[in-house]
């Protein structure tokens, strides 16, 4: 028992360290402030912007910036459904799998471009290595890109800056945030034991009868797996997710994938406080989805650590752990974590099976579900959070009578009108961005915004 809370403890203890240094970092690239990868991605940001010839200077409104996340993920929306029906024709495709269904396919697109990675397949036998990489993969990077975009534009809301401009954002979050750290993970798993290879499968004689084969999926696994935690997406390249032992090989690689989960969506709050310039309100805001998590992992963790009373019973024990739908390499503690960490960030990825957990188990997974803000998706439970935290000082203002204020603002009803709502973003307060630098990033004329 005692190892399994230590493993839980060390694992928040490193989530907690991460937080401020990551929230530092994020908050400097969205200010336009120097970071350590300037001269490796300067370079990069130029040539992307010179091609695509976008406004790097241009402000959005809230609407504007609304109409650019929908119509570039509407894009991407059709090139990943195009990819998925000619599979069959494309590369990289060693089984020789076809097109999926019309509906299997819309259904993946509409699923991994809202971030949602809901899967009705198992990758290895539904989608070519191709279709992973090129359309999966791509869109793991992408909707995790625009969720720390929106995310980013809703803090300046908050702050009194202008909004920004959502395809530097969203460029800026894959070239500075998500695919550097991707590369480094990536060769961490591979390290570990994951496979990344574009080789087909591998059929080898069964352990039970030499005589029979056995055809084992492999392929580009260890990147995919990295992208799909630190983006918060969740689908994965096999059928029973980071139960797989290639996706999830050992308590070192689960140990990453957990703090991956986590990293973005606590350092943004801490983001908040550097662009308001009080860490010690953002503080108190990451307190409470934090006190939250802990509470739910001691209860999601106690129901698995002491069973299943009828199976004890059975067993004639007064206490067993509950393994049933778990991985025996992981154990209750590491898979009551997993599962309290990937539905509190909505990231969706499983190394143990939810439906066999203790009633504890069910009502915390339901309930980080329905909240979304423990600590939420990738920027969206940032924006949900505060949205509470508007609604909570509007209610309760009207409680006491008074005018309610959040962040030296009058809350009233057209602030809490979904309609209005970017008019309280937008406007203006003691801080401005007139002065904001993109490093490396040169002044443009014309061009799309």
């Amino acid at each position: 028992m005692l190892q399994g809370w230590i493993q839980i403890a060390l694992t928040l203890l490193i989530v907690g360290a991460i937080t401020p240094f990551f929230g530092r970092y994020i908050a400097r690239v969205f200010m336009g402030q120097h970071t350590v990868l300037d001269p490796l991605i300067n370079p990069v940001e130029q040539a992307i912007f010179s091609l695509s010839d976008v406004r790097t200077r241009e402000e959005m409104t809230g609407w504007q910036y609304i109409r650019a996340v929908l119509y570039s993920n509407l894009v991407m929306l059709v090139l990943i459904y195009l990819i998925f029906m000619l599979q069959g024709a494309l590369p990289f495709n060693p089984t020789n799998l076809g097109a999926p269904s019309w509906d299997l396919g819309l259904h993946t697109a509409i699923s991994f471009v809202t971030n949602t990675n809901q899967q009705h397949y198992s990758g290895e036998t539904t989608y070519s290595y191709f279709s992973q990489f090129a359309a999966l993969g791509f869109m793991m990077f992408t909707s995790a890109a625009t969720g720390i975009a929106v995310a980013i534009a809703f803090i300046r809301g908050l702050t009194g800056r202008p909004l920004g401009n959502f395809y530097v954002d969203l460029i800026q979050s894959i070239t500075r945030i998500l695919l550097p750290i991707s590369v480094v993970g990536a060769i961490v798993f591979i390290a570990a034991g994951m496979p990344e290879t574009l080789a087909g499968t591998v059929v080898v004689p069964t352990l039970e009868d030499p005589g029979i084969s056995q055809a084992i999926a492999r392929g580009p696994v260890a990147h995919f797996e990295i992208i799909k935690e630190l983006g918060e997406n969740g689908g994965g390249f096999f059928g029973i997710n980071s139960a797989h032992p290639f996706e999830n090989p050992n308590g070192f690689t689960n140990l990453i994938e957990l703090v991956a989960i986590l990293s973005i969506p606590t350092s943004l709050i801490i983001t908040y406080g550097i662009f308001a310039n009080n860490l010690k309100q953002a503080w108190l805001v990451y307190s409470i989805p934090f006190a939250i998590l802990v509470g739910f992992i001691i209860l999601t963790a106690i129901g698995e650590y002491q069973g299943n009373p009828a199976v004890n019973a059975l067993l004639g024990v007064d206490q067993a752990v509950n393994l049933e739908g778990k991985e025996v390499r992981f154990g209750w503690a590491q898979s009551a974590l997993f599962a309290v960490f990937t539905t509190a960030s909505m990231c969706g990825a499983v190394n143990s099976l939810h439906d066999s957990f203790m009633p504890n188990g069910g009502f915390v997974t339901l309930s980080n579900m329905f909240l979304q803000i423990v600590f939420g998706g990738q920027g969206t439970g940032t924006a949900y959070l505060f949205a509470y935290l508007i609604l909570a000082v509007f209610v309760t203002g009207l409680m006491v009578g008074r005018t309610p204020e959040f962040l030296g603002r009058k809350i009233e009803k057209r602030e809490v009108v979904v309609g209005k709502f970017f008019d309280f973003l937008g406007t203006p307060d003691r801080y401005s961005d007139s002065s904001r630098h993109y490093p490396g990033i040169p002044p443009t004329t014309g061009g799309n915004q």
